[in-house]
């Protein structure tokens, strides 16, 4: 009899599993990028098109960490492919914002960003983020970015690093 009960006490939770993976749109790989950065609900230029127009991104579905430490930034150059996450690692014991000085392109070179606005004076930056949060962003053009930690040293150059998309 207990048997069954456990049974019957996970049917809930699956069903609500099952649910969200439709309500968020169970599709094809890639799908999260089919969207233009013009807006929601135009057809992604590649799509339907035959040869490398219509592929995947080459770092989709990819992340790399960059730990924040009170020594400095680790990696300092992050090399990724185009597609791929990056993701911010708070590591020191006080509160830090990763900041880009171009804020307009990286606003285009990224998706999904988590915690990052483009602010008034033009850079795109980071909210801070306390001991053992994270910021991220996912990466879609090619380029070389360059950013600061704040809260972080810079005498030694610690608090400055780059990330390189290939």
């Amino acid at each position: 009899m207990r048997n069954r009960m456990m049974k019957i006490g996970n049917f809930p939770r699956t069903l609500v599993f099952c649910l969200m993976l439709a309500a968020i749109g169970w599709s094809a790989p890639g799908a999260a990028l089919a969207a233009a950065p013009g807006g929601a609900g135009k057809k992604s230029p590649g799509a339907g098109k035959t040869g490398t127009q219509g592929k995947q991104l080459p770092g989709f579905g990819k992340y790399r960490v960059v730990r924040i430490d009170s020594d400095g930034i680790f990696p300092r150059v992050l090399r990724i492919d185009r597609g791929s996450t990056v993701i911010w690692f708070n590591a020191t014991g006080g509160y830090s914002s990763v900041v880009f000085t171009k804020g307009e392109a990286l606003n285009r070179a990224t998706r999904s960003p988590t915690l990052f606005f483009l602010a008034p004076d033009g850079t795109y930056v980071s909210a801070a983020f306390g001991p053992g949060a994270s910021a991220s962003a996912a990466f879609i053009q090619a380029g070389r970015y360059f950013y600061f930690v704040t809260g972080l040293s810079v005498s030694e150059g610690g608090a400055f690093a780059q990330v390189v998309v290939k």
